[in-house]
């Protein structure tokens, strides 16, 4: 889709590198003095003098006669060209045979074409170590009393329960035996291994708290970062952890700049931008304030047809932080563009 420009261009005397002119069958109409196109029908490059077509550059009589002292031969290749004649031949003086290895790589040939293949039997020096291993489980046994196969109070003696213990970093037991008062309680560090459901609120007081689980789901629509904060002092954000060859990378608030930033390696900070867009177009004007508010010169606008939605070019001055203006050659109908402003 070609860009439509609605104000000239000035490239202050730089060159326009790897362009392409336009591809056209015949002439096109209604042209203006010194408007150029590539004819695809004769092969010519043409220009508009005011009045009519010229083609650009040498005849093809002229590029002819450049030609024996262009080329080169070189690298096993001979050219030779017939100007009377206008035909190029070129031969080869270099390689004049092809064999193959026997048991390898097989050559033929025939008129002038060469096909390289492997024979039916193919001998190949191949060397290497192969590994193996072999694992084995034996398998034990044990003696056990039947279930349900004995009878408190009819086949025991004593106390039922001869002591108590708890779990490693889940229960604490101390006491135990025969009379003994046991305290069942917590220990310092807990560990449940199983799952844990708190009815009501859960208030964790420390320094560092780890969620080392694959899902994590809220009900809340708002994480709240910066929670005991009293000032706008602090940046905050969410960090990713990438493991210790790669860096970490994150989604910061800047409170310095009032911007939200990120990074993609970890140590350079970018402002993640934002967008505004409106219609402009009257009919009568030709300039149009456009007010943003993104508080930033650091802006990138863009223009385009609000009928074909094809991008034009205008001229853009940043008048302010809150502010741009776009101006056009001519007087654009009733909401014909639409402006858009990132920053």
């Amino acid at each position: 889709m070609a860009r439509n420009f609605l104000t000239p261009i000035d490239l202050n005397k730089l060159e326009l590198q790897n362009a392409a002119i336009q591809n056209l069958g015949t002439n096109p109409g209604s042209p203006a003095t010194g408007q150029i196109y590539y004819n695809t029908n004769d092969s010519k490059l043409k220009v508009f003098n005011g009045s009519s077509w010229t083609t650009v550059g040498n005849t093809q009589e002229e590029i002819e006669d450049y030609i024996d002292g262009l080329i080169s031969a070189g690298g096993g290749i001979s050219v030779d060209y017939d100007d009377d004649g206008n035909s190029l031949t070129i031969a080869n003086t270099g390689v004049t045979s092809l064999t193959g290895t026997a048991n390898e790589v097989t050559v033929s040939a025939s008129a002038g074409a060469v096909t390289v293949g492997l024979p039916s039997t193919v001998a190949v020096d191949i060397s290497g170590t192969a590994a193996s291993a072999t694992y084995a489980v034996t398998a034990g046994t044990a003696n056990a009393v039947a279930a349900d196969s004995v009878a408190l109070g009819t086949d025991t003696t004593g106390n039922y329960v001869a002591s108590i213990s708890g779990t490693t970093n889940e229960i604490e037991v101390s006491g135990s035996g025969e009379g003994a008062a046991v305290t069942v309680g917590l220990p310092t560090d807990v560990t449940i291994a199983g799952d844990l459901t708190v009815s009501g609120d859960l208030t964790i007081s420390g320094s560092a708290t780890y969620v080392n689980t694959e899902i994590i789901e809220l009900d809340d629509n708002t994480i709240i970062l910066n929670a005991n904060a009293t000032t706008a002092s602090e940046n905050a954000g969410i960090e990713v952890e990438r493991g210790t060859v790669e860096t970490n990378v994150s989604l910061l608030w800047n409170e310095s700049s009032d911007t939200w930033t990120l990074t993609n390696d970890g140590t350079n900070y970018h402002t993640i931008t934002r967008k505004y867009a409106a219609n402009v177009g009257d009919t009568s004007n030709t300039s149009f304030n456009i007010d943003h508010n993104l508080n930033t010169l650091d802006v990138t606008v863009q223009v385009y047809d609000n009928a074909t939605y094809d991008t034009v070019e205008v001229d853009v001055v940043r008048a302010s932080v809150n502010r741009v203006t776009v101006s056009f050659a001519a007087a654009p109908g009733n909401n014909a563009y639409r402006v858009v402003i990132v920053g």
